[in-house]
């Protein structure tokens, strides 16, 4: 199936665009996020910041990679 063929059948797909995108929501993603929102208030600025994370809650992996 061709991607025209795709979209034709499906429809075109939904997306949101951001300025930064952090893969994980341990500690240092979290930490990272908030950093960056503090840096862009005081500089004035708008930053728009996603947080992805696989599991069913922020954190939900820190052990796995700990037992590793």
């Amino acid at each position: 199936m061709t991607s025209q063929e795709f979209i034709e059948k499906y429809g075109p797909r939904e997306s949101m665009d951001y300025d930064v995108v952090i893969v994980g929501a341990g500690p240092a993603g979290l930490a990272t996020a908030i950093r960056l929102k503090q840096l862009a208030a005081a500089a004035d600025r708008e930053v728009s910041v996603v947080v992805l994370e696989k599991g069913s809650e922020p954190g939900a992996h820190i052990l796995s990679g700990a037992i590793m």
